[in-house]
């Protein structure tokens, strides 16, 4: 979702030469070949249901496919490893990677155009499914072909951890699957337990409870730890500051951030619509009601509290401040764990670093009746298919797919790269389950007690908002929280802002 490996290679395309080679040309490269846009070719041997699966796997034996994805460990992974791809199909794969607002922008050209240059994309759940569901193929067909090669665990809900596969492959009704899950980003805190444990006397002195952070903490005493630290600080002690919430220029990183804190209290939702499918014609939302106006005070009063260049942050940025030393808690991705324990790059490596779920709601900051819970959400990362490509280039694309999302390559990225699995198989791999205590060899998997057994249970977990426009909506949504948070609009005026406006959008 959002960590980019050390030393990462990326091939990008510009978006100028994206649209330059745009525009599904067509060139004969011999019997059986095609080329279809940006460098896909499609060569085809026929097969049948009762055919070995050698030669299920190699049908499409003599094409090349087109993969744009994030710059994510999976695929960082998946292009080292594409030689073995190729030896098992007899398929050459691109596998093009940029950040997320760019792999956003030119799949979705593509899918709109009507063309298929990337005829496997990456389908980030909100961001890239909400808007463009339609234009992904329907896998449903594909699964259930014996013609084609599958996973012997299957891709049923059961065998993805609870909610991946709604996340990124369903959107506003069940009779379409448009994406495997292929990497998750699961929210959960990182705090530095030292500097908690160093601190504690002078805290309890004066807030009357222990320094100690777990899973029945809740946004009012991270609030105190914050306020605590920062004053402490001003005094002269050499502290980091407390917290700093995510925010910078990407819109999707303020609305996780604010989802988080809303949904702990009451379970507070955005619309009030499925919070799994989403709706295409979301009714009049909720911002702008007593809960949501409270909860934008409490979330102004914690930026204030927190590390100076907090509107500045974006998910990364905040890693870094966390990993520099000079905060003591974030609530973060758990992809991120690979990094902070890097001893090389992290003064937060060593031991000094504890996981744990989300904040849980204030019962005082609830006023809609609803329960106290650890907000806990997510991007999850699935793989699609383009729905414009023809049907070959759709059945050798959904081959990559079955591939790019197996236990046994998701298990080879934790121990490697630093990988989040989405098959509950991995965690019944070699070494899994003795990487989740320290010293571990697979610094993701210190994670995976919060978010895993934790964070994704019900009642904690949220999906959405699923709705087509999404993207309109964060860019609303963090425009007016970052005023408020700059002390431009009022808490009230903020929520009043964001409703006018996105109850105009649909």
């Amino acid at each position: 979702m959002f960590y980019v490996p050390k030393n990462a290679i990326h091939k990008k395309v510009s978006r100028r030469k994206f649209l330059e080679l745009g525009g599904g040309s067509v060139a004969s490269l011999g019997v059986g070949s095609l080329m279809v846009g940006l460098s896909t070719v499609i060569s085809r041997t026929p097969v049948q249901a009762a055919s070995s699966d050698d030669a299920k796997w190699r049908q499409y034996a003599g094409s090349k496919l087109v993969f744009m994805s994030e710059n994510t460990p999976p695929s960082f992974a998946i292009r080292e490893k594409i030689g073995d791809f190729y030896k098992l199909t007899g398929i050459e794969v691109e596998v093009i990677t940029d950040g997320l607002p760019a792999v956003q922008q030119k799949v979705g050209i593509d899918l709109q155009s009507g063309n298929a240059d990337f005829p496997i994309s990456y389908v980030q759940d909100k961001p890239i499914g909400a808007p463009f569901a339609d234009y992904y193929a329907d896998m449903t067909p594909m699964i259930g072909d014996n013609t084609l090669p599958q996973d012997p665990e299957g891709y049923g809900a059961d065998v993805f951890f609870e909610g991946f596969l709604d996340a990124c492959g369903r959107f506003y009704d069940r009779d379409r699957l448009v994406a495997l899950p292929y990497d998750a980003a699961v929210a959960c805190t990182f705090y530095r337990q030292d500097i908690y444990e160093q601190n504690t006397k002078d805290f309890e002195a004066e807030y009357g409870y222990r320094m100690e952070y777990n899973e029945n903490s809740t946004w009012k005493n991270v609030y105190d730890f914050a306020e605590f630290l920062k004053n402490k600080r001003a005094g002269g002690a050499d502290v980091p500051y407390g917290y700093a919430q995510h925010h910078g220029s990407f819109a999707w990183t303020t609305q996780l951030d604010v989802q988080r804190m809303f949904f702990a209290h009451g379970q507070w939702l955005d619309w009030p619509i499925d919070d799994t499918l989403g709706s295409r014609t979301p009714p009049p939302s909720n911002w702008g009601d007593a809960q949501s106006v409270l909860l934008m005070q409490k979330f102004k009063e914690q930026a204030d509290v927190c590390h100076p260049d907090n509107l500045a942050n974006d998910t990364l940025g905040l890693n870094t401040v966390y990993q520099s030393g000079d905060i003591a808690m974030q609530v973060q991705y758990h992809e991120f764990a690979a990094s902070c324990e890097d001893e090389k790059t992290s003064k937060a490596a060593g031991g000094l670093t504890a996981y744990a779920p989300c904040p849980k709601g204030e019962p005082s900051w609830i006023v809609n009746g609803g329960p106290a819970v650890n907000g806990t959400n997510c991007g999850v990362g699935g793989v699609g298919i383009n729905g414009n490509a023809s049907e070959d280039v759709q059945r050798a694309a959904y081959i990559f797919c079955v591939y790019a999302t197996t236990g046994k390559l998701q298990h080879e990225v934790l121990t490697g790269l630093g990988g989040t699995p989405t098959r509950k198989s991995v965690m019944k791999m070699p070494g899994v389950a003795e990487a989740r205590t320290r010293p571990s060899t697979m610094p993701n998997a210190l994670t995976f007690d919060a978010v895993y057994d934790f964070g994704i249970k019900a009642p904690n977990f949220v999906l959405g908002p699923k709705v087509p426009e999404a993207n309109e909506y964060y860019s609303i949504m963090a425009s007016e929280t970052q005023q408020c948070v700059a002390g431009q609009v009022t808490p009230e005026e903020a929520c009043n802002n964001i409703k006018s406006q996105i109850d105009n959008l649909h």
